[in-house]
């Protein structure tokens, strides 16, 4: 009788230090700053060690602490990066616009900043607000099946981005129109499923959209990837796929439940090195 009453007080002191750790402190407090070093071989010189800090998947409107945006923020400060990029699923509702408006102000102080959408930021119903509202900020671009062009000395590369591939509003073959073929193209899009696609067509993919699986259990499959089968061993990471390096991001945030465990959210630092230096 005793051994079973420890054993259940045991259990619930797990299930509490679980859902402590996996609601506020992996969410809020883990944030993890990941160096990733890409060498390309058509990298212009005058971009050799350019820093990219990659950011996705806020979800503003879930809950979180105000304390990881004032993290974040901190972090990306240190870094003192050349440009920051963000790869889409920015709010969770429409209600959250100004806050995360603000965040990317915030962000936009401290290097430019490129953007795409993502599914949550249509289906919350933001969108359009959202693209309004970022389109007039300084220092940002949003990018919805275009491209920019990146100037550092006498050198340029190309930030390409496309709009949700997970809803299918992507159009890569519009996004890359009047591009030099031999110019080195950078991709933005929300989901990792644009590799299909995106192959031999562009140097290197940034995407978000997995969560790195969110809720993993060590050593075993994380539970749920939204991604078509065939995409779902995209879940996090640096992929070379058929020539073409593709990063896919972690996140900051959550969706669907409010917590984190075992996948960390992230800051990704992007350097880029010309093949041979």
């Amino acid at each position: 009788m005793l051994v079973m009453k420890r054993t259940k007080v045991l259990l619930l002191l797990l299930i509490i230090l679980f859902a402590f750790y996996s609601l506020i402190v992996e969410p809020n407090f883990a944030i993890i700053v990941v160096a990733v070093e890409v060498k390309l071989k058509n990298l212009p010189g005058d971009f050799n060690g350019y820093r990219i800090v990659h950011l996705s998947d806020t979800h503003f409107g879930e809950f979180h602490l105000k304390l990881r945006d004032d993290l974040v923020l901190s972090k990306v400060k240190e870094i003192k990066p050349d440009l920051i990029v963000f790869t889409g699923d920015i709010v969770s509702s429409k209600h959250s616009v100004e806050e995360a408006v603000d965040f990317i102000k915030k962000l936009a102080s401290i290097a430019k900043v490129f953007i795409v959408l993502g599914n949550w930021d249509y289906s919350s119903g933001a969108s359009k607000i959202l693209l309004h509202k970022l389109c007039s900020l300084e220092n940002v671009v949003v990018l919805v099946n275009n491209y920019a062009v990146v100037s550092r000395g006498k050198s340029s590369l190309y930030v390409v981005g496309v709009d949700d591939p997970y809803t299918r509003r992507s159009n890569l073959s519009k996004a890359l129109e009047n591009i030099p073929q031999n110019s080195t193209k950078i991709l933005l899009a929300h989901s990792p499923q644009i590799i299909g696609e995106a192959t031999g067509k562009v140097d290197l993919v940034l995407a978000g959209h997995t969560h790195g699986g969110q809720v993993v259990v060590p050593f075993v499959d994380p539970l749920f990837v939204p991604l078509p089968a065939r995409y779902k061993k995209y879940v996090h990471g640096l992929f070379l796929v058929n020539g073409t390096y593709m990063y896919v991001n972690r996140g900051l945030g959550t969706s669907i439940l409010p917590i984190r465990f075992f996948a960390p959210p992230e800051i990704a630092v992007i350097v880029l090195k010309k093949s041979g230096s």
